[in-house]
Order: C-alpha cells, then sequence, then structure tokens
C-alpha cells in the first residue's frame, strides 16, 4: 500500500493542530495589512487634498513613501508567519514523505553545483534559491531545491547593460547515478528540430562545448531531446533503452521542459517551473486540506526521481 494513501490520516492527526494555530496567526496578520493598508490610502487622499498643486514634487514623493513603508510594514509582519508554516508544516511534511529527508527553508543546491552541472551556458550573475531538501532514498543520496538564475547584460529595445535576464527558474536536483562513469552525457530540449525541422537537426551538430552529438535509436526519444556527449560509447552506456523510457515518462508526468546532465557519476536535472512551491498564502485559509495536499504531491513527484530513473537498481559495479 502507497503510504501516500495514508496522508489524510497524517494531516487529520498530525497537522490540523498545527494549521489551527496558524491560521489564527494569518488572520491577525490579515488585520494588521488591511489596518496598514487603510492608512496609507487615507495619508495619500490627505496629501491630495492638503498639499497645494504647486507641490508637484511633494505630492509625488511623500505618497510614495508612503506606499514603501506600508509595504515594509506588510513585509515584516508577514516575514515569520511565513517562515512559521514551513518550519512547523513543511518540516512534518518532508518526514512523513521520507525520515531520512532533511528540510531547510533558506537552503539551496550551492551555485558551484548549478553551474558545474554545465546545463546552461549562460553566465549566472544572480543566484537566489530556496526549499532545499536533502537525504538518501533507498541507497540513493539526493537533494534537490527551488533555484532561481540570472545572467547580466543588454537586452531588448533599450540595450541597458545592468539589466539581468532570468534563464532558469525551478526545480534542481542532484543524484547520485548506478553506474560509474568518466565523461560527460549532456540531455537538452530538442527545439531547434521541433521548430525548424531537419534544418534544426543540422543545427543541433554545432554546439561548441557540449561534445559531439550522439546519435540514439529511439526516434521518439530523439523528437524530444538531443544528446551531447563527450564519449559516443559512454553515453550510449548511460542511455539504455529503458533509460530513455524512463526519461520520456519522466517528463511527462512533469508535463514542463527538463535538462539532465550526467557528470561524475552523478545526474544532475532541471526542471523548469515557474510556480513557487512549499509557499503558505495570505488571504486564504490554510486549514485546507487540499491546498496541504498539493505540496505533498509536489514533494512525491520529486523524490519519487529516484524510482522514475531507477537510481536504486544496483546491477552494475556501484552498491
Amino acid at each position: 500500500m502507497n503510504k501516500y494513501n495514508n496522508f489524510r490520516e497524517f494531516y487529520d492527526k498530525e497537522l490540523l493542530p498545527e494549521l489551527q494555530i496558524i491560521e489564527s496567526d494569518r488572520k491577525r496578520i490579515v488585520r494588521v495589512v488591511l489596518i496598514t493598508l487603510t492608512v496609507v490610502v487615507s495619508l495619500i487622499l490627505a496629501i491630495i487634498l492638503l498639499i497645494p498643486s504647486e507641490a508637484e514634487a511633494l505630492r509625488v514623493i511623500v505618497p510614495a513613501l508612503a506606499v514603501i513603508a506600508g509595504l515594509i510594514t506588510i513585509s515584516i509582519v508577514s516575514k515569520d508567519y511565513r517562515a512559521q508554516f514551513k518550519t512547523r508544516i513543511i518540516s512534518r511534511i518532508t518526514q512523513f514523505a521520507d525520515t531520512g529527508l532533511v528540510y531547510t527553508p533558506q537552503g539551496r543546491i550551492p551555485r558551484s553545483v548549478f553551474v558545474n552541472s554545465r546545463i546552461f551556458r549562460q553566465s549566472c550573475d544572480i543566484y537566489r534559491g530556496e526549499d532545499h531538501f536533502r537525504g538518501r532514498i533507498g541507497k540513493t543520496d539526493i537533494e534537490f531545491s527551488e533555484v532561481v538564475a540570472k545572467q547580466k547584460g543588454s537586452s531588448g529595445k533599450s540595450g541597458n547593460k545592468n539589466q539581468y535576464t532570468m534563464y532558469f527558474k525551478g526545480i534542481f536536483v542532484v543524484a547520485e547515478f548506478n553506474k560509474h562513469f568518466k565523461t560527460h552525457t549532456l540531455v537538452l530540449p530538442d527545439t531547434a528540430e521541433k521548430l525548424f525541422g531537419s534544418f534544426g537537426r543540422n543545427l543541433q551538430t554545432f554546439s561548441p562545448g557540449r561534445g559531439s552529438l550522439v546519435k540514439l535509436e529511439d526516434l521518439v526519444f530523439e523528437k524530444e531531446f538531443c544528446v551531447y556527449g563527450e564519449d559516443q560509447i559512454e553515453a550510449r552506456y548511460i542511455l539504455t533503452p529503458s533509460m530513455m523510457q524512463r526519461i520520456m515518462a519522466f517528463k511527462k508526468r512533469w508535463n514542463t521542459t527538463v535538462y539532465l546532465s550526467f557528470l561524475d557519476s552523478k545526474v544532475y536535472i532541471a526542471i523548469r517551473m515557474y510556480k513557487n512551491l512549499f509557499e503558505t498564502r495570505l488571504f486564504k485559509s490554510v486549514v485546507d486540506y487540499r491546498f496541504i495536499e498539493e505540496n505533498i504531491k509536489f514533494l512525491e513527484l520529486l523524490t519519487g526521481i529516484v524510482d522514475d530513473l531507477n537510481l536504486n537498481t544496483r546491477i552494475w559495479t556501484k552498491k
């Protein structure tokens, strides 16, 4: 029986009492927020009515300062509430998912690990992350967190060189692979062929720094991904027919863009996602089973990567 089937019982016995306490705090914070917004709006209206139209600068600066002060107040009063939800609820959900997992709300995959995976070639000028999970599932060490990566440089019509462009937002996973290998193999979304057909297929061969294009026998897989490797034989050793099928199923399950890098006997997986996971909400009740259930479903998907890619199997040299 899947242990996740018992989550409703766990919710009723373990989470609901904690959620009711957090809900009381949420209502108190909402009252503070509404009062703050009322004061700010009233102040702005008073300024508009009382300050002469000739003092145009004051009519702009003072309301702006009032808005900033209001936003700072809201941020301060909601910060502890957000941290409390993660510490008291997400931490417990993590233990329910797997007792071997350790959750660090403010932690993240190190920037060096993200860069050294060689999935993205853009410079990582701004790097942020949160909601870090680490542990061992079966025989496999795994860690993952939310990550945001941005590159500095001009873009668009403005040509502003101080502008930052986000090139990845989502979940970044690092897991021990079940085979030893010495070279680098990269599995990327095949956007070129989808956009340009056979011409795009030819474009794939020109990718400096990624290694040689690896041709595989699975035509369905090659329509979704293009593979680059430093060693053709080792790339095929990693990407067996079974592994390609599992990657395809994994992508379908997540229904988003997925990147994989096989390096140093580990697999690095970037799952593009714009939704912030494991977050509470301020203007809706947290005592809502469906809302809490979303968190366990995402955690089930993430811990399920080990089974999805069959990483616990040790029929090769690894133990």
